[in-house]
């Protein structure tokens, strides 16, 4: 038999071998418990004298080096009859390691200074069957010859099912190679992690409520080519589009899901087929394709119809995936939202038992006073005002919140979550006419997305910045919209600046804007009346906490912004507008396929069924 096996006992009480013949077990326990302390049972008729026996070989072999001789009683002599002529074996003889394992039946075992040697009598043949019926007779098999060598080692390397390290036993349904099982850990340990990013700032070890699904999602990825190739791909395009790494495989696993779903699916389940739209829609939003992921979003509520709505679905998890995802897609083409967001947990002193309270309830009535005061009567819309108030209890959770890990901070986290995705939600679904009302309402939108989203300075600000910019530049062409409000045109401006992508047009416009409103020549004066010691950070961050401000998050565009507005101090401001030829084609591109309907005679070779979405 080969040197290597597929199957080992674990220990040595295990009592399950293999599906073996009886052969091919009685090798395996041989091979396993060579060099190991074999226990007898307890019914075993040598059991009483085995330590004499040990002894006795022991003492003569430290002593004079005479031959010893040990009879052991036999049990049923009478067997050598009822065996074949084949099995009838005569005198043999062969080395054995000077540590003694236990003797068989009718066996002479002599001992001397260099081996003990096994000696089998003709005359007694210890009971032998091959047909595995009888264990008994498996115990008292002949020993198998082996080698004078002290200690035979058991084998290093297992056989194993398939070559490939990574996936030894070869569960998985799509081949994995080094790339693919890295997006498998960027999946569980980066992507899955940031979606609740917020709630593991409360938390002392970084945990939080949905973390095993992550485990989950990928076990069963490794079972199904389709829930594999579309969490691959969007895997891929987040690393290809947020974090800036090019090659990792987009458009091939992209395709590759997209063949494996329409093999597939018929016969997929509906809770298959609900985590491979969202990878679908996730991915292209990634890079973009807001059109495409439109598609996928269009498929997923049809599911979420067959189980009565997206609130009776049964893994929470992916509701949550699915609703913050429609929110960040929707914020980044400035569209009201597809799915509900139904999880708006209220007012946090009205909602919040006392005990998980940060602090008796606050007036916040001095909080963003820049938005408050005589002159903004009639101002803002009540809408807008509203949802003022609702950002500034928010931000006062953020800022006392995120202190340090404790029961408290954990649940105030959680309700910054959902509560900032509820007013984002609510942001979404308003609308004016005035550019400088729409402006306020995106600066807004663009404040809670930096502060509670940790993809919001990453990826979702800079996608929203030439929105604002557009805004603006449409704003100023009538200065009566802002009606005299500089101070809030001025926050608005710098949101942009702040959002925008480092050394691109939008960034510089909005800086050559704030020199237009003046915001340079009030920070030197500033400057001028507090003393050189105040910087030109501390004027903004002061400026900037008359409305919103969040230091850990904004402080390293606030540094940027106070920098960009000292080197650029000498230039005349010269607000120029911005590329529209390219720019607002983009924008339309991006935003026409939400207030249009889909035209499904594009598709027209795929099947009218509700998820026929490919």
């Amino acid at each position: 038999m080969s040197s290597s096996f597929l199957f080992v006992n674990k220990d040595a009480g295990s009592s399950s071998l293999t599906r073996s013949t009886a052969a091919e077990q009685s090798s395996i326990n041989s091979h396993v418990q060579r060099g190991r302390r074999h226990i007898r049972s307890g019914n075993h008729s040598g059991r009483t004298t085995s330590r004499a026996r040990r002894k006795s070989i022991r003492d003569a072999s430290n002593g004079e080096k005479d031959d010893i001789n040990v009879d052991v009683p036999s049990q049923g002599t009478d067997l050598q009859d009822t065996l074949p002529s084949s099995h009838r074996r005569t005198s043999t003889s062969s080395e054995l390691p000077s540590r003694s394992r236990s003797l068989t039946h009718g066996s002479t075992v002599s001992a001397t200074s260099q081996s003990i040697t096994f000696e089998s009598r003709p005359d007694i043949i210890p009971e032998h069957s091959t047909s595995g019926k009888s264990r008994a007779g498996r115990r008292g098999s002949i020993i198998s010859p082996v080698s004078s060598r002290a200690h035979i080692p058991s084998p290093q390397d297992i056989t194993q099912f398939s070559s490939n390290y990574l996936d030894p036993f070869a569960l998985s349904a799509t081949k994995l190679d080094s790339h693919a099982a890295m997006l498998c850990n960027y999946f569980a340990d980066i992507y899955h992690p940031s979606v609740w990013n917020a709630e593991r700032w409360g938390s002392q070890d970084g945990r939080y409520t949905h973390m095993p699904s992550a485990r989950v999602i990928v076990q069963r990825a490794m079972q199904s080519d389709i829930e594999m190739n579309a969490m691959l791909a969007c895997m891929a395009s987040r690393r290809e589009n947020v974090d800036g790494l090019s090659n990792q495989g987009t458009d091939k696993y992209m395709g590759s899901a997209l063949m494996a779903v329409r093999k597939s699916f018929a016969t997929a389940s509906k809770d298959q087929l609900l985590i491979v739209i969202f990878h679908l829609f996730a991915g292209e939003a990634y890079r973009q394709n807001y059109q495409a992921a439109a598609i996928h979003m269009k498929a997923a509520k049809n599911l979420f119809s067959w189980w009565g709505g997206i609130n009776n679905v049964p893994d929470p998890a992916v509701r949550e995936l699915f609703i913050l995802g429609d929110l960040h897609m929707s914020a980044v083409v400035l569209q009201p939202c597809q799915l509900p967001c139904v999880y708006d947990p209220g007012p946090y002193w009205a909602t919040t038992p006392p005990d998980l309270q940060l602090a008796p309830e606050q007036g916040l009535e001095r909080a963003a006073m820049g938005f408050r005061g005589a002159s903004m009567d009639d101002f803002l819309p009540k809408q807008l005002d509203s949802v003022v108030d609702e950002i500034a209890e928010c931000a006062w959770v953020l800022h006392n919140g995120t202190q340090k890990p404790s029961a408290t901070s954990q649940h105030a986290v959680k309700w910054v979550q959902w509560r900032s995705a509820a007013i984002r939600y609510r942001l979404l679904a308003l609308e004016f006419s005035d550019p400088s009302l729409e402006a306020i309402r995106v600066a807004l939108l663009l404040w809670v997305l930096i502060t509670t989203v940790l993809l919001g300075l990453r990826m979702l600000g800079p996608r929203i910045a030439p929105k604002l910019q557009l805004l603006l530049y449409t704003a100023s062409s009538a200065r009566h919209h802002w009606r005299n409000q500089v101070e809030i045109q001025m926050w608005v401006t710098s949101m942009g600046a702040m959002c925008a992508v480092p050394d691109s047009e939008v960034e510089s416009w909005c800086v050559r804007k704030l020199f237009d409103l003046g915001l340079a020549e009030n920070i030197r004066l500033f400057r001028k009346i507090h003393g050189p010691a105040t910087t030109t950070v501390d004027v903004l961050k002061n400026f900037q906490e008359k409305f919103f401000y969040y230091d850990k998050v904004q402080r390293p565009r606030l540094e940027r912004l106070a920098k960009l507005l000292l080197v650029d101090s000498n230039l005349t401001a010269q607000v120029t507008p911005p590329d529209s030829s390219s720019r607002s084609t983009a924008i339309h591109a991006e935003t026409d396929w939400i207030s249009q309907s889909l035209d499904r005679s594009t598709f027209s070779g795929l099947q009218q069924s509700d998820l026929a979405w490919l």
